[in-house]
């Protein structure tokens, strides 16, 4: 693995930080956390998206997950079922004419940067891979516009690989339930990455890693989570700072009454 990684043409920080958190074995997270809280919680509450059904290719997944990056699920699906249609595999986009590709993706904004790239990556895996997806992280990481949480993505959900898949929620999922502040450079901090390796089951990697996704999205959200009403608020380092917080605010509350009744 080591050698794969110094063979990669760009190396960036984080991709670094995948392979180096990887070494670091078990993890006290996971004696915390219910036994296989977010495959349990996959089971019970993951969104059905099309994209996740076990008959779509590797590439129209692929596709799936470039389109999600920084864009809401929901306003991908009606365009990534009209993409696959049309375009059903590499070859084919990368054939596409460049104003037609730009008017289907315009509804997602940024459509000429998207039109660009996929046509861009499409070529790519043509050119470098007989028009098949690699399933190696070095070999994904080295075709166009793929970063380390699309390979990450595929190498799970597309070909089962045993690798965690961490974007910036899953990262706040991680951070908060640990207490670790990873600071500026979020996607770059070892502890958070080695608690994602660390709580990674030996089974079931998809179904966990698309519970993780879910949680961050329906419970643990940027803004107002649902830290009363969680299931992990008894072992989330967030949860009590916000249940000291509202502690002390009430208690506040009280004295201000109470002095206020005296005068």
């Amino acid at each position: 693995m080591t050698q794969a990684l110094a063979n990669l043409q760009f190396v960036q920080p984080e991709h670094r930080i995948f392979w180096s958190a990887r070494t670091g074995g078990y993890h006290p997270l996971k004696s915390k956390l219910p036994r296989r809280f977010f495959v349990q919680y996959a089971r019970a509450h993951q969104r059905p998206f099309p994209w996740r059904a076990s008959d779509i290719s590797s590439f129209q997944l692929l596709i799936a997950e470039l389109l999600l990056v920084q864009t809401k699920a929901e306003d991908v699906v009606r365009i990534w079922r009209q993409l696959i249609t049309r375009y059903p595999s590499a070859e084919c986009l990368a054939r596409a004419r460049t104003r037609s590709l730009t008017t289907l993706l315009r509804p997602l904004g940024l459509q000429n940067q998207r039109t660009r790239a996929l046509k861009t990556l499409s070529k790519a895996i043509v050119e470098c891979f007989d028009g098949g997806l690699p399933r190696s992280i070095t070999d994904l990481l080295s075709l166009p516009h793929i970063g380390l949480y699309v390979a990450c993505a595929m190498a799970c959900f597309g070909f089962g690989e045993r690798v965690p898949v961490v974007d910036a929620n899953v990262l706040r999922v991680l951070g908060r339930i640990t207490g670790i502040d990873p600071g500026r450079e979020l996607r770059r901090s070892p502890k958070v990455w080695k608690a994602a390796w660390g709580i990674l089951p030996r089974n079931n990697c998809a179904l966990h890693n698309y519970g993780v996704l879910d949680f961050a999205a329906e419970v643990c959200k940027a803004k107002s989570p649902l830290c009363q009403s969680c299931a992990l608020n008894k072992v989330c380092a967030y949860a009590r700072t916000r249940e000291v917080v509202r502690d002390e605010d009430r208690a506040t509350r009280r004295s201000s009454r109470a002095i206020s009744s005296m005068e």
